[in-house]
């Protein structure tokens, strides 16, 4: 099968997560050498996106837990004979759909059926709190330098380096996890970590109406309907910005001032966090049984 996510140049935990857990359960390589897509993690359901526009129509296409990506010229994916879809992350994504297929949760949830995962839960704490930014956000500051003024462990998004395994571990040592990067959360709530959400730069760069119904539907499939979230104001660049370097040939910007407010915003409002999150174990006892059940089902069709 051919893992279908998408790729970043400096990787995105949520996203690598794809190339790390499918061959652990299903014993195939990532090859598009095969006749069909295997479509997991990510909101990627929009027939508008490249990653899904420039699927081969004569593929098989298997959906396993995939969300629907919203957006102002959003139009209902054409589901044909070539789609199959074993089951949906959200209530909100089944909704664009027509309510015409089942959702169990995030497809991440499956790494709870893995040979090891014993392993991971069962880590010693190492941390008591850590720190996770959304992965578009980690090239504005010094994080691991803004974690240390903080008190807590700072955890990258960025997995290139280390790899997804380093960065599991990392969230399964802690005892408390605050998080922008929703993946980060969602492994937090698999690993038995409580979680808190913070908001920064996500919804600058893929939009406040994406980001909220990613995460609502998670959420609503976990059955969370009211979490806590922490607003750090995201100072953008204002027109005055782009004429005071226009003027001094490019050479003077309020950029910095941009930078110092949010970092201060930062500190003060993740200082103080102490309500956190994490889903009911008789709700994480229904998903674990719906996926073994569909992990199983799929292994069979594909032998």
């Amino acid at each position: 099968m051919e893992y279908v996510y998408y790729k970043t140049k400096n990787g995105n935990f949520g996203d690598d997560l794809n190339g790390w857990l499918w061959p652990k359960l299903f014993l195939t390589e990532n090859t598009d050498e095969n006749d069909s897509y295997f479509l997991g993690i990510g909101s990627i359901l929009n027939k508008n996106i490249g990653l899904i526009r420039n699927l081969d129509s004569e593929k098989k296409k298997i959906v396993f837990g995939s969300g629907v990506r919203p957006s102002i010229d959003y139009d209902e994916l054409k589901i044909d004979s070539k789609w199959d879809i074993r089951y949906l992350r959200g209530p909100l994504s089944s909704y664009h759909l027509g309510n015409q297929y089942k959702y169990i949760t995030d497809a991440a949830y499956a790494i709870r059926h893995i040979p090891n995962f014993d392993e991971f839960l069962n880590l010693p704490k190492k941390y008591e709190v850590s720190l996770m930014p959304y992965f578009q956000s980690e090239s504005y500051f010094d994080w691991k330098a803004l974690c240390h003024k903080l008190g807590y462990n700072y955890i990258s998004s960025h997995c290139t380096d280390d790899g997804v395994e380093y960065t599991l571990r990392e969230i399964a040592a802690s005892k408390l996890l605050i998080t922008e990067a929703m993946h980060g959360a969602i492994l937090a709530d698999i690993f038995r970590v409580p979680w808190h959400r913070f908001s920064f730069s996500a919804g600058h760069h893929e939009g406040k109406h994406v980001s909220d119904f990613k995460w609502n539907d998670w959420l609503y499939s976990i059955q969370k309907f009211a979490t806590p979230v922490s607003h750090v104001p995201f100072y953008k660049k204002t027109f005055l910005n782009s004429t005071i370097k226009k003027l001094s040939g490019d050479i003077l910007s309020v950029e910095f001032y941009r930078k110092s407010k949010s970092k201060e915003a930062i500190l003060k409002t993740l200082s103080s966090i102490d309500q956190f999150t994490l889903s009911k174990e008789d709700v994480l006892n229904n998903i674990d049984s719906s996926l073994h059940y569909e992990i199983t089902d799929l292994r069979e069709s594909l032998i």
